[in-house]
Formats: structure tokens, C-alpha cells, sequence
């Protein structure tokens, strides 16, 4: 099978060899992470030429499509597909979750029973949920397997793409019942929108806002829903090229683009452009710009994170979820007692909603109010109920009563100890612990952890004053060196003021 995309630039394509990294991720229309990954975890046939290590990648077309067709063979999927096995398990499409058969229409339910929908349940989504979010990552995969095919094709969309796309019927449906459980912002609302998002690709695979929904969905999922953040925002970053290639003028599906770039791939430049290109397209969006802000917090950007919060504010004034990053946002970065006090606020009237508990949480450890932070930790673990902070808010309160702060340090170093053996903890909060306890050199390896799992923090610590003390210990500069090295973009410029959440109690 001839490629689809070619390269006039292959420097050594008379002689059937593709040579760099750029030009195999070129023959396959795609980035250089992705096909990085498919070495390492497909077996994608890439030669290094003999040397030091670093020495140049290179490629033969015939043995590329050889592993491309291999793979096709072994997934091959599509939508008539999808569609007979979802009917199979769920019989409608349409319906494919059982509790949502005889659903109200999401427009009439009233406040109250809106309320009684979202009361906080242990998450247990249902086998058909489950399956609707394996059937999304099978329609990614397809997608990433087809992608040279897609990316040959977008040019003829082009002049389709000037026209309004008037989604399938029953499509639409399913697009605002994801947009609903999406909002909810919980590991069973999201794992719920996924399963809608699908179903409407499923019936329109042209439906370009189904496949931002989707990207936006596994944005959120590593937060709320404690997914492995490696698989999450790849999908969401595919899915959102998808988008892209469907509808280029889609600010939302730039917006979710902007955020997996920022938190997987470390690419401060690229997501930038990105933020900003979404917001040229919408300026009145005020979900990028909360997702904007987000970015610029970890940034360390202050000033900017705050004012682009507080227009997602003024846009959205009755989002609970932009009203809780605001709070928090302007708690780290100048008036902490307002916006603990709006947090505690929002935690007292929007009681399915994590991340007021999880921000305070942040904030009483960081400025080291312990009775704070096991109450916060208890709320918050009642939220999600999710087995490592569930353990957690029950250790540092035993270890609290038992020997006061080291106490409490000692049984969070062993929670998220287990947690990271269990690969649900970067490293990062270990590290930081260990630090605590007087441990910088068996901390170190967590932290070397942290950089490989995508622990974002990491971008600014060495500016963080409890840092300060390591920057003469060569392991530790070695980290830092690495952290530098690993950002795309430039790295984040230093940190005028420390945001609160960011410090330590030593």
C-alpha cells in the first residue's frame, strides 16, 4: 500500500529510506510524540544507526506499511461496526445507557430534580457506561490508525467545511446530553458524556462538536475521574485534531487541544498559540478562558491567570466550577482570605462538586493548618470516594491523633507511597512529604518519577523557596536540568510571588 502523505523533503527518499524522527511522524501525518510512542509501546520498525546514543533515527517505507496494514488487520474498526455492538448491549443507539432509556429531556428538568440526579453516590457506572468509554478509545485508536487517510482527505472538505454541518438526527441529542454530564464534572457524569459523545459520532462520524466534547471529556478525566493521565489526554488531543480536521474554526476544540498540549505534553508555546487562537475564534468563551487560566496558575503567571478568571467570571457568572477556580486562584495570588472564604462558600452549596474540598485541601497543607487539612481531606474523599483518598483522609487523621504533624506526614508518605506503587500517584506529593520529613535524598527519586508521569508542578519548583536548599545537591540539579530540557516552548518565566498552594509548611 503506497502512503497517502508523502514528504518532498525526505532526504533520502530515492534510495527508500526515511531518515529523522520529523519525517517517519510526516509519512504518517502525525506528531513526533505519537510516533515516539508507537516504537516503544506498537513495535513501530524504527533503525538507529550504530553509535553513541542520540544517533539518527531512521525508517523503510515498505516495512512502515507493512506495520501500518498489520495493525489495521488486527483493529479494524468503524462505525456501522460500533454501532452493532453498542445495539447489542444497550439495543438503541440512542439508549445504550439503560438507566437513561425513559430519560427527561435535559431542558426540562427542573432545578429539584436536577439536584436529585447528582446526589454523591460511590462511582459505579453501569457496564454499558463502561463499555460506551472502551468504545471511544476504540474509535480513537481507529482514528489514529487511519489518520494519513484523514489527513489526505481534509483538503477536499474544505469547501464543505464553509457550510453550517447539520448533524445527523438524533445526533444532537446525544451532543447535549454529553454537554450536560460534562458540566456535572464527576467520574461518573464524564465517564456518562463519553458514552453520549460516542453515540453521536457513532451515528454523525462527521460531527465535529461530538469530537470536541469527547477531547474535553478526557481532558477532565484525569482530575475527576482519576485516570491515568498518559492515556486520557492522548485521546482528548486526538480526538481534538479530529475536530480540527472536521471544523478548523471550532474554538472548543482548539481550547482542548490548548489543555492536553499544556499538561501532557509540557509544550507552553504550542498551547499558548493554541488558547490564543480560541479565543481570536470565541472571545466569549468563558470556558477557555477558565482553562486558559488554568494553565498560567501553573505557570505561575499570577496576575494574568487572575484577570483571565475573572472574565470567565463575568462571562459565566453561574458556572460553580469557574466560580471555585476563581476563588482559588485568587487565594493563591493575593487575597487569600476572600477566596478561602468563597471556597468555603461554594464547598457548602455545591456539594457534588470536588474541587472546593481539593483546593482547600491544598491550601491548609501548604500553609500548614492541619486540622484544616483533614477535614478538607475527609470532604473531599466523601466526594469521590475513591479508594486512595478515601485511605488518605482516614491515615493522616489517625496519624494526627497519634503523634501530632510528623504523625500525620509519616502516614501520608505511606498512603501515597502505596498510591505510587499502584501508579495512581505521580511521585510528586511523596516527594514533597519525604522533604517534610527531613529525607531529600530518598524523596529525589520521586520526584525523577514525577517527570516521566507528567507531574506539571515540576515546572516551577525549583523557583519554590522550600526548594531552594537543593539547588546545590547534584542529583537535584540534574532534575532541574531535565525538567528544562523536557519543555517545549521555553520554560515558564520565574515566579514573581509564590502562589500559596505552592508552598510548604517546613
Amino acid at each position: 500500500m503506497r502512503p497517502v502523505v508523502e514528504s518532498a523533503d525526505l532526504v533520502q527518499g530515492n534510495r527508500g529510506v526515511i531518515t529523522g524522527w520529523k519525517e517517519i511522524a510526516a509519512w504518517f501525518g502525525c506528531n513526533v510524540r505519537t510516533v515516539r510512542r508507537y516504537e516503544q509501546d506498537r513495535g513501530l520498525p524504527v533503525h538507529r544507526a550504530p553509535g553513541k546514543k542520540g544517533s539518527t533515527v531512521f525508517a523503510h517505507p515498505t516495512e512502515l506499511d507493512a506495520w501500518l496494514e498489520s495493525r489495521r488487520r488486527t483493529l479494524r474498526l468503524d462505525p456501522a461496526l460500533l454501532t452493532r455492538d453498542m445495539a447489542l448491549l444497550g439495543g438503541d443507539v440512542r439508549h445504550s445507557n439503560p438507566r437513561a432509556t425513559n430519560a427527561i429531556p435535559l431542558s426540562a428538568l427542573s432545578d429539584e430534580h436536577q439536584a436529585k440526579q447528582v446526589s454523591p453516590h460511590r462511582w459505579q457506572p453501569s457496564v454499558v457506561v463502561v463499555f460506551g468509554v472502551l468504545i471511544s478509545s476504540a474509535l480513537l485508536l481507529w482514528l489514529a490508525e487511519n489518520h494519513r487517510t484523514a489527513t489526505a482527505t481534509t483538503s477536499a472538505l474544505g469547501t464543505l467545511q464553509s457550510r453550517p454541518h447539520v448533524p445527523a438526527h438524533g445526533a444532537e441529542d446525544l451532543f447535549h446530553r454529553g454537554r450536560y454530564f460534562w458540566n456535572l464534572r464527576t467520574a461518573d457524569s464524564l465517564a456518562r458524556a463519553i458514552d453520549a459523545y460516542t453515540q453521536a459520532i457513532v451515528i454523525d462520524p462527521s460531527y465535529a462538536e461530538a469530537y470536541t466534547g469527547l477531547a474535553e471529556s478526557y481532558d477532565l478525566l484525569p482530575q475527576f475521574g482519576h485516570a491515568d493521565l498518559e492515556s486520557s489526554l492522548g485521546k482528548a488531543e486526538l480526538a481534538a485534531d479530529r475536530a480540527i480536521e472536521l471544523n478548523p474554526n471550532l474554538a472548543g476544540a482548539h481550547r482542548a487541544k490548548a489543555f492536553a498540549m499544556f499538561y501532557l505534553d509540557w509544550d507552553i508555546k504550542g498551547s499558548e498559540a493554541e488558547f490564543r487562537h480560541a479565543l481570536a475564534l470565541d472571545p466569549n468563551s468563558a470556558d477557555t478562558h477558565q482553562w486558559y487560566a488554568s494553565t498560567l496558575q501553573c505557570r505561575g503567571e499570577g496576575a494574568e491567570a487572575v484577570r483571565q478568571i475573572d472574565e470567565a467570571v463575568h462571562l459565566n457568572p453561574t458556572s460553580a466550577a469557574i466560580a471555585a477556580d476563581a476563588a482559588f486562584f485568587h487565594a493563591d495570588f493575593g487575597d487569600f482570605e476572600a477566596g478561602v472564604k468563597a471556597l468555603k462558600e461554594i464547598e457548602q452549596t455545591q456539594q457534588t462538586l470536588s474541587t472546593p474540598a481539593l483546593f482547600l485541601r491544598e491550601l491548609d497543607f501548604a500553609t500548614g493548618d492541619y486540622p484544616g487539612y483533614i477535614a478538607e481531606a475527609s470532604r473531599y474523599a466523601a466526594i469521590t470516594h475513591a479508594p486512595d483518598d478515601v485511605e488518605l483522609a482516614d491515615a493522616i487523621a489517625g496519624g494526627w491523633a497519634r503523634n501530632g504533624k510528623i504523625g500525620l506526614l509519616e502516614a501520608r508518605a505511606k498512603i501515597l507511597e502505596a498510591s505510587f506503587e499502584r501508579g495512581n500517584e505521580t511521585g510528586f506529593f511523596l516527594g514533597e512529604t519525604l522533604l517534610l520529613l527531613g529525607q531529600p535524598q530518598k524523596a529525589l527519586p520521586y520526584f525523577r518519577a514525577s517527570l516521566s508521569r507528567h507531574a506539571i508542578l515540576l515546572i516551577t519548583m525549583q523557583d519554590c523557596p522550600w526548594a531552594k536548599g537543593l539547588s546545590h545537591d547534584p542529583g537535584y540539579v540534574a532534575l532541574f536540568n531535565q525538567v528544562h530540557e523536557r519543555l517545549h516552548g521555553g520554560a515558564p518565566g520565574s515566579l514573581s510571588a509564590v502562589p500559596v498552594s505552592r508552598r510548604l509548611p517546613m
